[in-house]
């Protein structure tokens, strides 16, 4: 096999093992960064080459970036901190951690970093995670390397799942706000296609914003959801207020709670503005999200 040139971080998350999956579809080798304690074993299935590492420690960045011509990275800790992990911090990962790699990626001479970031002025969140995200795409724009970012709109799977207040099993919703705005909800599979595709472009953009067909509010997919399932499912509301004051008192001590309510008191303030001509530059179809709500719903929520 080839020597790899491209180094995946975030492999072993949702998106960034879509992205393996989808590198493995097309034959292309790669390296994976994998923390130490992290199992490896589905991207060493796909045949990936494992670096072990740690976005929080520059130095054993530097041989997992050796022959590397292009960084692609999904990495981000809130998801591991909301499932209980405590020994990540947005600021260690998605902020300081994003700056080690960026500059050792810079060191080692790399042509090309694709960066998943966020659709929107999420600056408006005022959230730590969407400053860490916020301050990763000034620092490329500012380095020597080529930056790719991809901005894609919420996701499916997460905000019209339970992490989005849809307890679908439990037959209750849970909306953040007025749930009026609304999204063009993306696919977790649709976006790995889209960085995939970007970190294998002769001459990609710099920036790539990705929404989906529908524009759909969470009151439009509680309603589609019902249908779908075939009963009512039982609304509740965190007001807006609440999230404004969970974003400001939680952020010194639950930093990724803080981010959930500053995300989710943002989304429910704007409409995506965006449509699929981010994914229709690549020619892909993305997957609509009300195609999405009938899948899940065939499969019994």
């Amino acid at each position: 096999m080839d020597r790899p040139t491209i180094l995946l971080c975030g492999g072993t998350g949702a998106l960034g093992g879509s992205v393996a999956r989808h590198l493995h579809a097309r034959g292309v080798p790669f390296r994976a960064l994998v923390r130490p304690a992290s199992d490896a074993g589905a991207l060493e299935a796909l045949g990936a080459e494992v670096a072990r590492g740690d976005l929080r420690d520059a130095a054993s960045l530097t041989p997992a970036l050796d022959g590397i011509r292009v960084v692609v990275t999904t990495a981000n800790a809130i998801g591991r901190i909301l499932g209980g992990d405590g020994d990540l911090t947005i600021r260690d990962v998605d902020d300081r951690g994003n700056a080690n790699l960026i500059g050792a990626a810079q060191a080692a001479g790399v042509e090309r970093f694709v960066f998943v970031s966020m659709l929107g002025d999420f600056g408006k969140a005022h959230a730590p995670f969407t400053d860490a995200k916020l301050a990763t795409e000034g620092r490329l724009r500012s380095s020597r390397i080529r930056e790719v970012i991809v901005r894609p709109d919420m996701f499916q799977e997460i905000w019209l799942g339970p992490a989005g207040g849809f307890d679908l099993a439990g037959g209750k919703v849970r909306i953040f706000g007025k749930g009026r705005a609304r999204h063009r909800h993306v696919a977790i599979g649709d976006v790995a296609d889209v960085v995939v595709r970007l970190a294998l472009a002769d001459d990609p953009p710099r920036a790539l914003d990705l929404a989906g067909p529908d524009p759909l509010s969470a009151e439009d997919a509680v309603a589609a959801f019902s249908e779908a399932l075939g009963r009512p499912l039982k609304v509740s509301h965190v007001p807006r207020l609440m999230m404004r004051v969970g974003r400001t008192v939680l952020r010194p001590v639950k930093p990724a709670m803080a981010s959930v309510m500053g995300m989710a008191l943002a989304g429910d303030l704007e409409d995506t503005v965006a449509g699929v001509e981010g994914f229709s530059s690549l020619g892909i179809e993305p997957r609509g999200s009300r195609t999405h709500i009938a899948e899940v719903a065939r499969r019994g929520a």
